[in-house]
């Protein structure tokens, strides 16, 4: 009885350590994880970039608003895994104050700016993607200007994508598609 109960033990020990998480730090490239990953914000790098952040660029006001969430991805490999990334939801006003683009109000998981890795220098990496733009995508690096972290630096790289004859600015030249980010901007904390 005493050695069925010991196997019943090893093979229970095994399946619960085989399901137990494995953490990795934020910095961790997502390629080739293994089972039941984590990309965790160990070092708490996350927070100092969650909330309000407002900047003024060629005559636009720009704010977005960034929330850590634990995200699972299931594209990124043949093992999904979780990771912790910052979401964003954003507007830009023209200078009289007309709302040009604004997706504030939309919920976390339809966020059209999602986190996607921390540099070891401390710069943080997220993509743009907008559906209701043609799929227009971008790359977005930021970093704080100085210690106290109430300044960010953000830029946008636009990446053009072939266009589909149904898209409402297919054709147009490049200064009549819309241009929904800064392409450079110093965001204060509000």
């Amino acid at each position: 009885m005493k050695k069925i109960i010991s196997v019943i033990t090893f093979v229970f020990s095994l399946i619960y350590c085989k399901a137990q998480e494995q953490i990795f730090p934020l910095t961790t490239m997502n390629n080739e994880l293994p089972p039941n990953s984590y990309i965790k914000d160990t070092e708490n790098q996350l927070p100092v970039f969650e909330g309000t952040w407002k900047g003024t660029s060629d005559n636009k006001t720009f704010t977005v608003v960034f929330k850590k969430v634990k995200f699972f991805d299931t594209l990124a490999q043949k093992n999904p895994y979780y990771k912790d990334i910052l979401w964003g939801k954003f507007q830009l006003k023209d200078a009289e104050g007309k709302i040009l683009f604004d997706n504030l109000s939309v919920e976390d998981q339809y966020s059209k700016i999602q986190g996607m890795r921390i540099h070891p220098s401390g710069k943080y990496e997220l993509v743009y993607i907008d559906p209701e733009l043609c799929n227009k995508v971008g790359l977005i690096m930021m970093g704080f200007t100085g210690p106290s972290k109430k300044e960010l630096k953000f830029r946008y790289k636009d990446y053009p994508q072939p266009l589909d004859s149904s898209c409402f600015y297919f054709g147009k030249p490049v200064d009549q598609q819309p241009d929904p980010l800064p392409k450079e901007i110093i965001l204060t904390k509000q």
